[in-house]
């Protein structure tokens, strides 16, 4: 596997002129999906090392190197590759192909202007999307997951693509070509979540399946789809933890968001860094309360684990209307219903006027799905069925 380093990384690497090796041959494929660009950047103040694919464009990003790391360079961006690729569900063979067929990693020059330009555009995205930055862990999982959808011009030809679509489709190549048979690049472990709301004697639920190394965030998005919430309201996930303090699974460290967390009672997590896998490898009951004023709480339960080659969160089905934003919460959901209900109700007319912008919409299945393959950025309540 080649590395091809900035003259900035080349310095923090401590690596000279003689210890490099030639660019050349790594043109094209398959050679070009062996060898990546890095850069030695400065984000947030925070140092990072960002790596780009030479032939699909998606990155990898190892934050808040130190010392120690710079000399296990090698070990840390072959780690740092693995951990990325299992996030985005491939099948730990087809990794393995990969890592070996790229073989021993070697250190060059960058390779010409047009990478140069593709890597300094890399790291302007990570830039952008710095909020998915751990302070907490080198290798960033969740930002990669993000910044491979985003579309790019792939090569020189005016080809535009998503990079993630590229890695995907490069890594069954390539495991093709040495094994002269194809597999499934994806092949991950999916978890079954029904989600009911407590409604009292109201059955309102939804079932799901998961990708397990999808972020609560994800999770957050996805809950916001298949009932149609509105997404203006604050929200946080509560874990029990039998014999040890509950967690706490926040939105981020923003202070209003912090202001009533005590955290001598709960641990406390951010939603966009943790994995399903983390806590739902341990417990198969989480709590979801979102809008804090009405108070939805939203039981989490893990049905079932399977394996699965489609990377996405998939609606399976449901039951029942959910109560409409802002309607007061159990209390004013029930006085909701009798006024809809009673024509002769002087509320009646108004109430019906107001719901129809507060309660959820008639989405199918399909709808719903098609909405699902957004999850991995920010969730936007749309007016349109889309």
């Amino acid at each position: 596997m080649m590395i091809q380093c900035t003259k900035a990384l080349l310095e923090k690497l401590g690596i000279k002129g003689d210890e490099l090796v030639t660019p050349e041959g790594h043109e094209h494929f398959p050679n070009s999906f062996m060898a990546w660009h890095a850069n030695f950047v400065s984000i947030n103040r925070r140092k990072a090392i960002i790596l780009m694919n030479n032939e699909t464009r998606y990155p990898v990003v190892i934050y808040r190197p130190v010392k120690k790391d710079f000399s296990n360079a090698r070990g840390l961006i072959l780690e740092a590759i693995t951990e990325v690729l299992r996030i985005e569900g491939v099948s730990q063979t087809i990794i393995n192909a990969y890592i070996h067929k790229a073989g021993e990693i070697s250190f060059s020059k960058t390779a010409n202007r047009s990478m140069v330009a593709k890597l300094n555009n890399t790291v302007r995205e990570i830039e952008f999307m710095s909020e998915y930055l751990n302070e907490d862990t080198k290798i960033q999982k969740y930002i990669s997951l993000l910044a491979g959808r985003q579309i790019q011009k792939i090569n020189d030809s005016d080809e535009y693509g998503y990079p993630v679509e590229k890695m995907l489709n490069c890594l069954g190549a390539v495991y093709e070509l040495d094994n002269d048979k194809c597999i499934p690049v994806l092949d991950h472990e999916r978890y079954q979540l029904k989600i009911q709301i407590d409604l009292g004697s109201h059955d309102v639920w939804r079932r799901v399946t998961v990708p397990s190394t999808f972020s609560f965030r994800h999770l957050h998005n996805i809950i916001q789809t298949v009932f149609d919430w509105q997404n203006y309201h604050l929200h946080e996930f509560t874990v029990d933890m039998e014999g040890n303090k509950p967690i706490k699974i926040i939105m981020d460290d923003h202070p209003e968001t912090l202001e009533f967390l005590d955290h001598g009672e709960f641990d406390i997590l951010q939603e966009r860094f943790v994995s399903l896998e983390e806590i739902f490898s341990k417990h198969n009951k989480v709590i979801y309360e979102y809008d804090f004023g009405d108070s939805w709480y939203h039981h989490i339960t893990l049905e079932k684990t399977e394996r699965s080659h489609d990377f996405r969160a998939t609606y399976l089905d449901g039951n029942g209307e959910r109560p409409p934003e802002d309607v007061g919460g159990l209390f004013g959901y029930e006085e909701y219903l009798e006024v809809i209900v009673n024509e002769n109700d002087p509320r009646n007319k108004e109430m019906m006027i107001w719901a129809e912008s507060q309660k959820e919409r008639k989405l199918n299945s399909e709808q719903i799905n098609n909405r699902l393959t957004r999850v991995f950025h920010k969730y936007y309540y749309s007016p349109h069925f889309i």
